[in-house]
């Protein structure tokens, strides 16, 4: 049976990425990403009021990426098992906002990549995690009813 993206523990072995990269990269990931996410109307409305760095939404996303990549367990301390998809069943996510999503994602972890001087391999293990969760969030079809 294949792991699902809400697992608390990367597939990878020791080293970790968070041995590799740390909090300090992870958190500037989360940072970015929702700075991209909050000037952006195509999906802006599905994330909550207040994305700057110190809100729920980063400290959220920061936990659970610390906890997911092998750092302490701090999401899950604080708010339970990750549950992701089922903590975004509340939104309809199609493949566009997923796309959306994921390419907003990719930039944040390119830009991470470069001023952390992240390696290659650790930047494509993060890129196929992104991928692969933000495609289990898909809960809706983006194709418009048939025409009668």
């Amino acid at each position: 049976m294949q792991p699902s993206p809400s697992d608390n523990q990367p597939s990878s072995t020791n080293p970790t990425v968070y041995d590799r990269i740390g909090e300090v990269a992870l958190t500037g990931f989360a940072e970015s990403l929702y700075r991209r996410i909050e000037s952006d109307p195509a999906i802006r409305s599905m994330f909550s009021a207040d994305l700057s760095e110190g809100s729920d939404a980063v400290t959220d996303m920061r936990e659970f990426l610390i906890q997911f990549f092998g750092g302490p367990a701090g999401y899950s301390t604080r708010k339970g098992h990750p549950r992701l998809r089922a903590r975004h069943l509340r939104f309809t996510i199609g493949q566009a906002a997923r796309d959306v999503w994921l390419s907003h994602a990719l930039a944040a972890l390119e830009e991470i990549a470069a001023r952390h001087t992240i390696d290659a391999a650790t930047v494509a293990e993060m890129r196929a995690y992104f991928a692969h969760a933000s495609a289990f969030m898909i809960n809706h079809s983006d194709e418009s009813p048939p025409a009668r």
